[in-house]
């Protein structure tokens, strides 16, 4: 066998492997850009978080993102889909970030990226406003969603009332809001340390994934008797 042929060999082998850990496009339904939102999430109130963003395959690449569906009155969801290369691209910078929101009133939809649970801030339904020492007003969450900074990787950030109404101000403009330090986004201060534990775990699925394959596929049956 020559180099050639050798070569075209471990391009497939590879090119199989990749394919075979990778999520399923049978099953990861297809969503070329936000446009699709509002027909493929259904109820209210409703927010899109965007977990992760990651590509497989060697010559051919495939694109897929990973959402945390948050409800106001049932535990998150996640889901992994295919999307396009451009609509990939065009939020890299958005991870962690809400990039859908449907509220309970009419025309309360929005695909501009915002910091993750700005949807349930400022809603009486969902918590008020408290005011601070320091002269802030702070927005609490009502004993049964206090477990929303949780589940939108806050950590110790606290809503203000100022960082709610520069939140509605980009709205108005159509412009993505990162926080008023930045603190929210793939390169914000609370979404960093966030986002590369929810990747190692990942990879660490990954990785005992394939060592399962590998086991399988080289496994030799025992003689029987």
């Amino acid at each position: 066998m020559n180099k050639i042929s050798v070569y075209i060999l471990l391009i497939l082998i590879y090119l199989g492997l990749s394919k075979s850990f990778s999520p399923s496009e049978k099953r990861a339904p297809y969503i070329p850009n936000e446009k699709i939102f509002p027909s493929f999430f259904f109820g209210a109130p409703i927010s899109i978080v965007l977990l992760d963003s990651f590509q497989t395959g060697f010559l051919i690449k495939t694109y897929f993102q990973k959402y945390k569906i948050v409800h106001g009155f049932k535990h998150p969801e996640t889901i992994i889909v295919r999307t396009s290369y451009s609509f990939w691209e065009k939020n890299k910078g958005n991870l962690g970030m809400s990039i859908f929101r449907r509220g309970e009133k009419k025309n309360t939809q929005s695909m501009i990226a915002m910091p993750p649970g700005i949807l349930y801030v400022g809603d009486p339904a969902y918590g008020h406003w408290e005011m601070q020492n320091s002269g802030d007003k702070e927005w609490i969450f009502h004993r049964a969603y206090r477990h929303f900074p949780a589940i939108f990787s806050w950590g110790d950030f606290k809503a203000t009332e100022q960082f709610y109404n520069t939140a509605n101000a980009y709205l108005e403009h159509d412009k993505p809001y990162y926080g008023e330090k930045n603190e929210f986004g793939t390169n914000g201060s609370l979404s960093a340390e966030k986002m590369k534990l929810e990747k190692e775990k990942y990879e660490e699925v990954r990785k005992t994934d394939f060592r399962e394959r590998i086991d399988r596929l080289f496994h030799i049956p025992s003689w029987n008797n």
